[in-house]
Order: structure tokens, then sequence, then C-alpha cells
């Protein structure tokens, strides 16, 4: 960008945040496939596609020129304005979204807002759907929507926060400083790391780029990639603490995977003592169990014993009761056939 001064031609650097204006992009595309969505909900002579060229020309005019109206009045004085532009000069991102509410709002119809009462879901995936139609058919080209973004962020921007205001009249001392500029677009230096950014995020993107190489997190001698940091910490890495092989024979030793061979060697002699008691609990343990599978089957056969004793002695008891019924049940008949007998001779008598 040139701008005529009092000593002739003078250009200016404008470099911009990276990650702003691909914020600010990002919202562009998606405001225009809202207002597109929102401005035919419900009309069956039109679709967003239809009306989407003619909106993006409506929004950049309308973001364009409520953008210098804000900058004009803040200029003439105008105190709340001079406020707004404070604001939206360390927020562009809110501003130019708030401006895009704006003209959304204007262009909604009467259907739109009702579906979008009773349909919000329905609705926000139209608005996803026809913003990745538009970037398929290139319908708002990203070079161009960076433009418009960079025209609004250099309007509003004026702590230059987010680009650089620096002029020069020389066009090679311009092309030196944009070499140098803090907000010229670098890669990430480390190795797999595809990110590019503006250079005044060099350290924020190092502070969390995956494939940062930093020291081991246990102090071995390794450097290793923040991504990859927990997987070596807990497999590979020579500091990874571990038991002693011989932990279950008793030694309780822990130490860094990488002193496993010299702690063996040192105390040969007593993992092998380990060993030894340990084969003398288990003979003795062997033993035991022998003792006890004896005393088992020992205990099992006297269950056996009483079990049948058990059996015998049921099985008199049963007999002496089938007995004891038996008599009981002739002494019934006995009886019965006494009563028989007085009640016919009664009879008889009476008759």
């Amino acid at each position: 960008m040139s701008t005529v001064e009092e000593d002739g031609y003078s250009s200016r650097c404008d470099l911009c945040d990276t990650e702003v204006i691909h914020s600010m992009t990002e919202l562009l595309l998606q405001g225009l496939a809202t207002a597109s969505v929102d401005s035919t909900t419900g009309d069956i002579f039109k679709s967003a596609s239809s009306v989407a060229v003619a909106v993006k020309a409506e929004l950049e005019n309308y973001m364009l020129v409520r953008t210098e109206a804000l900058v004009r009045e803040s200029v003439v004085g105008d105190e709340d304005h001079s406020e707004q532009l404070m604001k939206a000069s360390t927020r562009p991102t809110e501003f130019l979204s708030d401006l895009i509410d704006d003209f959304v709002a204007l262009k909604k119809n009467v259907l739109s807002h009702v579906s979008g009462f009773l349909s919000s879901e329905s609705r926000l995936n139209k608005i996803k759907d026809f913003m990745q139609k538009m970037e398929t058919e290139n319908v708002w080209a990203l070079d161009a929507r960076k433009a418009t973004a960079e025209t609004i962020l250099v309007s509003i921007d004026m702590k230059c926060i987010f680009h650089c205001p620096e002029r020069f009249v020389e066009q090679d001392k311009l092309a030196d400083h944009r070499s140098q500029c803090k907000f010229r677009v670098v890669d990430c230096k480390n190795d797999g790391c595809s990110a590019s950014f503006s250079a005044i995020h060099i350290e924020d993107h190092d502070s969390i780029c995956p494939f940062k190489a930093l020291p081991c997190d246990q102090l071995c001698e390794q450097h290793v990639m923040r991504c990859e940091m927990d997987r070596h910490c807990a497999t590979v890495c020579p500091m990874k603490l571990i038991n002693c092989p011989f932990y279950h024979v008793g030694c309780e030793t822990a130490f860094p995977q990488g002193n496993l061979d010299n702690h063996c060697s040192k105390l040969l002699q007593t993992h092998m003592l380990y060993v030894l008691q340990a084969t003398t609990r288990q003979n003795a343990t062997v033993n035991d169990m022998n003792q006890r599978l004896q005393l088992l089957e020992k205990a099992q056969s006297l269950n056996e014993m009483s079990g049948a004793l058990d059996v015998r002695s049921l099985t008199l008891i049963i007999k002496e009761q089938e007995a004891k019924i038996k008599k009981l049940e002739h002494d019934i008949k006995t009886q019965e056939a006494k009563m028989k007998k007085l009640e016919n001779e009664f009879r008889s008598r009476n008759a």
C-alpha cells in the first residue's frame, strides 16, 4: 500500500498478524454463508447459492462503510466512537463478528426468523454445508477474504498491535524491513512441524509445538519431541524407575532401568541368597502342603466311615418305626372288630 506525502511517495509495510487475519477470514466466510441462508429460507424462487455473490458484495461494502464511519467519527472527536475504536483496536475479531451479526440481522427474512427459532440445529447445519460448498466452488477466494480482512484490521488497529505501521520512501529499505519485521511470516524450525505464523508468535508457538525437542523430563541424556515425551518416559527412558528382577524373591530395590546390569552384577551374591532362601521356603511349603493333603485324605476316609455308620443306624431306626406302625395298625383293626361285635349284639337285643 502506498500513500502520498509531502516529500513524495512512501510505502507502508502493513504486514499483519497472520493468526488474526486467519480468524477474520473464517468469520467472513461464515458471515456470508449465514446471510445467504437466512435471506433465502423458505423462498421457493431463491437459494443460498443464487444470492451468494450479491450478498458478498453487500457484506463487503457494509463492513467497509461501517469501519470508515467509526474511524471518521473518532477522528473528529466523538467520545463514544473513540471508545468503540479503541475496543476494536484491541479485539479486532470481536469487532468484525459484531459487524457481521448486524449485517446478518438485516438480511434475515420473516421465515428465517421463525425457522431459526424452531430449528436452530437445522439452520446451523445448512450454514455449515453452504460454507463447505462455497469453499469448494471458490465463491469468495481466500486471497480476496484476506485482503478485505487486512483492510479492516489496518483501519481499526490504532495501537498497531496487529499490524506494522512503518513507512519507507525507498523500496529497498521497505524490503529490508519486511525481512526483519515482527509480523513477517516464518516457518517453524522444529523438524516435522509444518506450521507457519507471524514472527511475533515464535516463542508462543515454540512453547506448545508438539515437535519441539526437549530435555527428557526424567533427566536422561536424550532430547525427545514434546509429543513423544510421555511415551518415552513410560517405556524406553533409561531413567525410568523399575523393580529389581529378583523383587519377588526378596530384593525390593527400585532403580533407573539403565542401571539394571550394574545392579545385578553388584548384588549377584545377594540375589543368589534370596533365590536359595526362596527355594528353601518353597520346599518347606511343599512339605507342608503334602502333610496337609495326607490329613485331608485321612479326614475324608473317616467321614466316609462315619457316613456309612450313620446310614446303618438310620436303617435300623426306620425298621423299628415300621414295626411299631404295623403293630399299631393291627391293634386298631382288633379294636374296630370288637366295636362291630358289640354293635351287633346291642342291635340283636333291642330287636
